[in-house]
């Protein structure tokens, strides 16, 4: 059993990494903050290579929290905490772990016949890391089976991404994408349809049929579908909705979709 050991100065190397970790300049690893997603980190079996503590926190909670007592762990007074904090309002533990390896395309299409919802999303450019996140809570909530990121999109282990997800990306399956042709070229090879949102769809989401193994493509709320997504999609879909809203938040488009497809798939079970 490793005890915690104090740290009292902000200049301490292991505060200072921390640090570099939260401001994305350790790619390696990835920032975890508060007690709820802390939790949810060790039950995923993320691998944990740190753990901070406020002095508030110490004890039989921060026992309660951490589990693994093998895990190098530090107690640092609360002005020190809230100095690698990346919240306004520290609960007052951090951890800071090995980034989770990306997925590959052929893993997340793999033995999708035996799915109980043949359905994956793919994320085009998302920028904003909360919105990133609460898409992820979504497609772990309707049990989709997996995620696509771009490239060129918020960090889905970003901090802000991670508290939106609320632990869902510990758990969901997803793939970082650097070449979204090679992405929809595998999806109909395998035999998977893709179907993208966009306000001018022929097809309201209500009348596709999502019992069909589907790859919804979910393109940036600022610029929309990529050209490659338009020009390639078998089906283009839309979220009907009275005047003059044009468009809902990423997260909530999502979860109409998504929970369409749940709806459609429980009553083809019978």
């Amino acid at each position: 059993m490793n005890e915690a050991v104090r740290i009292t100065s902000r200049d301490n190397q292991h505060l200072k990494f921390a640090r570099r970790v939260r401001d994305r300049k350790e790619p390696g690893h990835i920032f975890i903050e508060g007690k709820r997603l802390c939790r949810e980190a060790l039950a995923s079996g993320v691998s944990i290579e740190q753990i901070f503590c406020s002095d508030k926190l110490a004890g039989a909670e921060f026992e309660r929290i951490r589990i693994d007592s093998s895990i190098p762990s530090f107690i640092v007074g609360d002005g020190l905490i809230a100095s690698i904090a990346d919240t306004d309002s520290p609960q007052g533990i951090v951890m800071i772990a090995r980034r989770p390896e990306s997925k590959t395309i052929e893993e997340l299409f793999g033995n999708w016949q035996r799915a109980s919802l043949p359905l994956w999303v793919c994320l085009e450019r998302p920028n904003n890391p909360s919105n990133l996140g609460a898409v992820l809570r979504t497609a772990e909530a309707a049990d989709v089976r997996g995620v696509f990121v771009t490239s060129d999109s918020a960090d889905a282990f970003a901090p802000k991404a991670l508290r939106a997800s609320m632990g869902s990306a510990f758990r969901l399956p997803i793939a970082s994408v650097s070449d979204p042709e090679v992405l929809f070229r595998t999806a109909k090879r395998v035999g998977v349809t893709i179907a993208a949102m966009d306000s001018t769809g022929e097809c309201s989401y209500l009348g596709f049929d999502w019992t069909k193994p589907t790859l919804l493509i979910l393109g940036a709320e600022a610029s929309g579908l990529s050209s490659e997504a338009a020009r390639t999609a078998d089906h283009i879909i839309r979220i009907e909705m009275k005047k003059p809203v044009e468009s809902l938040n990423l997260a909530v488009s999502a979860g109409v979709v998504l929970f369409e497809a749940v709806r459609q798939n429980r009553l083809s079970d019978g």
